[in-house]
């Protein structure tokens, strides 16, 4: 059985297994309640909260994930369950899953997108979206399928549909978080949101939860990175980046990554000035480059805007 993992990154750590506050959901059965009983994940500047279900029925209908149902109907079956055109539900804001990241004293935290995984059963919901406490939970977040798409498709309003007769989808819904994530300093809870099943029995469940972002010290100065790296021009019109490694002795590895963590350039240097790297083949977008080296490990967001 797979498990759900809720993964957020510190500008000090690269983008790797083993940076990872992991949400298991190891002690969740069928009769564990609405709330994760399994014990939170434990990450420097973040205090990470436990999943809930709120609208659902008492219980998850599978152990070591959440899995409920009772949410909004709306899909009647058939050719047509393949079709939006064909749904007659709305979103519930009333039925949804939370959880909730607070800053730690002295700490400030930046979202930069979610990853997540995505199952039901044969009648299970066909919409779904996901929220934040920053505005009230009013509008859906920027959500993007990582292609191949052939399964699922990003509606306007930011919905994800399940255009194919499939029960499950693998770590390719992403949401993309923009500037009003940054610096933030109070909790902020996300919400996901599910519809137009095809029967009251039809579950919904998450998996696979990555958070990807950085924690920051109140000083500017992010906790043991004492690297001062400088990026630019950032953004980049032709996708050409210049590093400043500030004179660092010894090698340096140079890693860029996009937004769900796939790493998509790599090198190494013993430069102890400038180093150029050219992502004139990427998309424009927003990536992280990240930067180890003896003294550590620092990672900046970049973005190419051809």
């Amino acid at each position: 059985m797979k498990k759900i993992t809720l993964l957020f990154l510190t500008v000090i750590t690269s983008f790797c297994a083993n940076a990872q506050a992991l949400y298991t959901f190891d002690s969740v059965k069928t009769t564990s309640g609405i709330i994760d009983p399994s014990p939170v994940p434990l990450f420097t500047g973040i205090t990470c909260g436990s999943f809930s279900a709120t609208g659902t029925p008492p219980n998850s209908l599978a152990a070591l994930r959440f899995d409920f149902s009772g949410w909004s109907i709306g899909s009647v079956g058939g050719p047509a369950d393949t079709l939006f055109s064909g749904m007659t539900g709305a979103i519930s804001t009333a039925e949804y899953y939370e959880v909730t990241l607070t800053p730690q004293a002295g700490y400030s935290i930046t979202g930069d997108s979610i990853k997540f995984s995505f199952e039901r059963s044969g009648t299970g919901v066909r919409s779904y979206a996901v929220r934040s406490s920053l505005d009230g939970f009013t509008a859906n977040l920027n959500a993007v399928y990582a292609a191949p798409n052939i399964n699922v498709e990003v509606l306007p309003g930011n919905i994800f549909f399940l255009k194919k007769d499939i029960q499950t989808n693998q770590n390719r819904n992403i949401i993309v978080l923009d500037a009003s994530f940054a610096n933030l300093v109070a909790p902020v809870t996300f919400r996901f949101y599910a519809w137009n099943a095809e029967a009251p029995s039809g579950t919904f469940s998450i998996d696979n939860v990555n958070f990807i972002g950085s924690s920051t010290l109140g000083t500017g100065v992010s906790e043991k990175n004492k690297m001062d790296i400088t990026v630019f021009p950032n953004p980049s019109q032709s996708g050409l980046f210049t590093i400043d490694l500030n004179n660092l002795s010894g090698k340096s590895t140079i890693r860029v990554y996009d937004i769900i963590g796939n790493i998509i350039y790599s090198t190494e240097t013993r430069s102890i000035a400038k180093q150029m790297i050219d992502l004139s083949s990427l998309a424009n977008g927003s990536y992280f480059v990240s930067i180890t080296n003896n003294n550590g490990t620092t990672t900046k967001k970049i973005v190419v805007n051809k």
